[in-house]
C-alpha cells in the first residue's frame, strides 16, 4: 500500500517528479513548446491579477496613475514572467523535491528586487503603487505555472479559452501602444500642431497669480463672449462658433488647468471648484465685464460657479447640455459617473485614450473628418495627460457638496437673461433637467434640437450661431465696439 500522507506522501511525489525528469533530460522542440505554452497560459491570470491589484490601490481616479503600470508595460512584463517561471520550473522539478515552493521563494525574491529598483530609481509612490501588482503576480504565476507545466490543459474548451484569452491581451497591447503615438509637433509654444485652417486663431498664453499657466484665444471686438468647455475637450470644441460669431462680438475661450494647452499650478486638485476659481482669476486678470458666459457640460457647474460668486462680472448665460445640481447615481448622468469614473473607465482611458475617443463617436450625430477628430484628442495623447478625462466623470456624483451649493445659489441668476439649447439626442440631459434649467432661469428662452447630440455645437453651428446673434440683440443695448 502506497502513503500518500506527511512525509512519504512527499517522497513518493519527490519519486514521481524525478522519473519524470529522469525520462525528459534532452530538451525537444515539442517540450520546448509545451513549456512555452505553460508559461503563456499563465501569463493570463498573471495580467488579470496585476490589473486588478493596479486598480485596487487607493488613488484619485485618473489623477495618481502612473504611466509605468500601463497595459502596454505590465503585459508584456507579465507574459516574460510567467515564460521564465516555467522554464525554472521544469529545472526545478529535475533537482528539487520541492520545486512549487523554490518557484514561489525565487519569484517572491525577484518580486522583492523590481520593488526596490522602483523605488530607488522611480518617481515617488510607484513602488507603493506598484508593490501589491508585483507580489499578485508573483503568487499567481507560483500557482499557475506548475499546474500548466505538469498538467496542461487538454479540454478544446479551456485551449479555446485560454486562446481566447491570450489574444485580446496581444490585442489589447497592440491598441495601447497605437494610441501612444505623438501627436505633430507643434509651432514654438505649442505643444502639439493645432492646423490653422482648421482653427483659424491666435493662440496665447497667461499666467495666472495662482500658478496656473492658461492657454486662451481672444478673437474679434464687441460685447464678450466666454466659451466654457466640457469633458474630455477643450476650447478646440468652440472653433465654428468663434468662426461664425468673431465678426460681432469678442470670443474668448480658456482651457482649464489640465486640459488642452493649459498647465496647472503646484497642489492642484483639478475639482470643479478649484476649476471655477481659476476661471473667476482669469476673468479678473484680463479684466472682462458684462460677459456672456457659454456653458456647455461641464462648463455650467464651472462657469454657474463663477456667476453665482460674481454676478456683477455676468450679464447673460447660454448653455446647454449642462447641469448645476447634485446627480443620483441611480440616474443615467450618475451611472456615467460611476462607470466612467470608476476602474474600468480608468483603465480604458489611460491605456487606450478610450473615453476621449468614445465621446467623439457616441456625442456627436454627425460623422467628425477623421483629422478633426485626431485634433481633438490630441490634448489627451501624451500618457501624463490623459487621466483628466477619466478624473471628472467621478467628479458628477463625488463632487457633491460643490453641486449642493450651485443648486442653492440658482435663484440669485434668475435675473438674468439665458438662452438654453437643449439636445434632444443627449440621453445623459434629459427634459427633466431642461425643466430645471427653465423653472430656475424664468428669463430664457429655449431651443430644442432634436437631431443633436452632446457636442450639439458640432451637429447644429450654423442654427446654434444665428440664434447666439438673435439672443445677444434681443434686449436692444447696444454693443460696444
Amino acid at each position: 500500500m502506497i502513503l500518500v500522507g506527511g512525509t512519504n506522501g512527499t517522497r513518493v511525489e519527490h519519486q514521481r517528479a524525478r522519473v519524470g525528469a529522469e525520462g525528459q533530460d534532452s530538451w525537444t522542440s515539442a517540450m520546448a513548446l509545451r513549456m512555452l505554452w505553460a508559461g503563456w497560459a499563465a501569463s493570463v491570470p498573471a495580467v488579470l491579477a496585476a490589473t486588478i491589484a493596479i486598480a485596487a490601490v487607493p488613488h484619485a481616479r485618473g489623477l495618481s496613475v502612473f504611466p509605468e503600470l500601463r497595459h502596454a508595460l505590465v503585459t508584456p512584463v507579465c507574459v516574460l514572467a510567467a515564460l521564465g517561471a516555467a522554464f525554472v520550473h521544469r529545472a526545478l522539478a529535475r533537482r528539487s523535491a520541492r520545486p512549487r515552493a523554490l518557484l514561489l521563494a525565487a519569484l517572491l525574491g525577484l518580486a522583492l528586487a523590481v520593488f526596490l529598483g522602483m523605488a530607488a530609481m522611480g518617481p515617488p509612490g510607484l513602488a507603493a503603487a506598484g508593490g501589491p501588482a508585483i507580489i499578485a503576480v508573483a503568487v499567481v504565476l507560483a500557482f499557475f505555472v506548475p499546474r500548466f507545466v505538469e498538467h496542461p490543459t487538454r479540454s478544446r474548451a479551456g485551449v479555446v479559452a485560454l486562446a481566447l484569452a491570450g489574444t485580446l491581451e496581444a490585442a489589447g497591447v497592440v491598441a495601447a501602444l497605437a494610441s501612444e503615438r505623438a501627436a505633430p509637433s507643434g509651432p514654438p509654444g505649442l505643444a502639439f500642431d493645432i492646423p490653422r485652417p482648421m482653427f483659424d486663431v491666435e493662440h496665447r498664453f497667461i499666467d495666472l497669480p495662482s500658478g496656473a499657466r492658461i492657454h486662451y484665444v481672444d478673437e474679434g471686438q464687441g460685447e464678450t463672449l466666454l466659451f466654457l468647455h466640457g469633458n474630455p475637450s477643450w476650447s478646440f470644441q468652440w472653433r465654428d462658433l468663434i468662426h461664425g460669431l468673431r465678426g460681432s462680438y469678442r470670443c474668448i475661450a480658456l482651457d482649464y488647468p489640465g486640459f488642452g494647452l493649459s498647465q496647472a499650478p503646484a497642489e492642484f486638485g483639478f475639482t470643479p471648484r478649484e476649476e471655477s476659481r481659476v476661471l473667476e482669476e482669469f476673468v479678473e486678470h484680463l479684466g472682462l465685464r458684462d460677459v456672456t458666459l457659454v456653458m456647455q457640460d461641464w462648463g455650467g457647474p464651472i462657469g454657474i460657479g463663477l456667476a453665482q460668486r460674481r454676478p456683477e462680472l455676468v450679464r447673460r448665460m447660454i448653455l446647454g447640455s449642462t447641469w448645476a445640481w447634485r446627480t443620483r447615481t441611480s440616474e443615467p448622468r450618475g451611472i456615467w459617473s460611476v462607470i466612467a469614473g470608476g476602474p474600468v473607465g480608468e483603465f480604458v482611458q489611460m491605456n487606450f485614450n478610450g473615453l476621449a475617443s468614445f465621446a467623439l463617436k457616441d456625442s456627436i450625430v454627425r460623422e467628425l473628418p477623421p483629422d478633426v477628430a485626431d485634433v481633438y484628442v490630441r490634448p489627451f495623447q501624451p500618457l501624463d495627460r490623459r487621466g483628466i478625462a477619466a478624473f471628472y466623470p467621478g467628479q458628477i456624483t463625488a463632487a457633491d457638496d460643490y453641486f449642493a451649493e450651485l443648486e442653492a445659489g440658482l435663484p440669485s441668476l434668475e435675473g438674468k437673461p439665458t438662452l438654453i439649447f437643449w439636445a434632444l439626442e443627449d440621453p445623459g440631459f434629459p427634459r427633466g433637467d431642461l425643466e430645471r434649467w427653465e423653472q430656475a432661469l424664468p428669463d430664457h428662452r429655449t431651443v430644442e434640437l432634436p437631431n443633436a447630440h452632446h457636442f450639439f455645437f458640432e451637429d447644429t453651428a450654423d442654427e446654434v450661431v444665428s440664434e447666439i446673434r438673435a439672443f445677444m440683440s434681443s434686449d436692444g443695448t447696444e454693443r460696444t465696439r
